[in-house]
């Protein structure tokens, strides 16, 4: 029985730890809220034509790398954006003509847990770094969500 009010308590204080740090992150606006599968859609964000070297100098401008300890690789037309196991994400140029460039934001992988991302406030900080980033390029961006086909194994244990 000792043994049982322990694990409550401390299940009960990594909830309120975890809650803690959410709320936080969200009041220092590094992430917003989002619905549980946000990670199973891509977004497609159309700004105003830019040149590969404006996309290059926005990216280093975001520094993913020291703000998120994320690895960036790629170029400017395909980039991956990575956090050792725990995920992968790419951003792609798809189109590009007289008025608009095109950019492409989703998830490839990442660890979950009984079907859910097991780092989501981290992929969140991503996400939210990202949109943040186009929208410097352009206040005027339009961005639009589409559900990737994803298979998921939601297992109980």
């Amino acid at each position: 029985m000792k043994d049982l009010i322990w694990a409550i308590l401390l299940l009960v204080v990594a909830l309120g730890i975890t809650a803690w740090y959410k709320s936080s992150q969200k009041s220092k606006g590094n992430i917003i809220d989002r619905k549980k599968d946000f990670a199973e859609y891509a977004e497609i964000f159309t700004i105003r034509k830019i040149t590969d070297e404006e996309f290059a100098e926005a990216v280093k401008k975001a520094d993913f790398k020291g703000t998120l300890n994320t690895t960036v690789t790629g170029d400017t037309g395909k980039l991956f954006l990575e956090q050792g196991k725990y995920y992968k994400a790419r951003i792609a140029h798809t189109q590009q003509n007289e008025d608009s460039s095109v950019y492409r934001f989703e998830f490839l992988s990442w660890t979950s847990k009984h079907g859910a991302p097991s780092y989501s406030i981290e992929m969140n900080k991503l996400m939210t770094k990202v949109e943040k980033m186009f929208l410097e390029i352009d206040p005027n961006a339009q961005v639009a969500s589409v559900k990737n086909e994803i298979k998921t194994d939601r297992h109980l244990f």
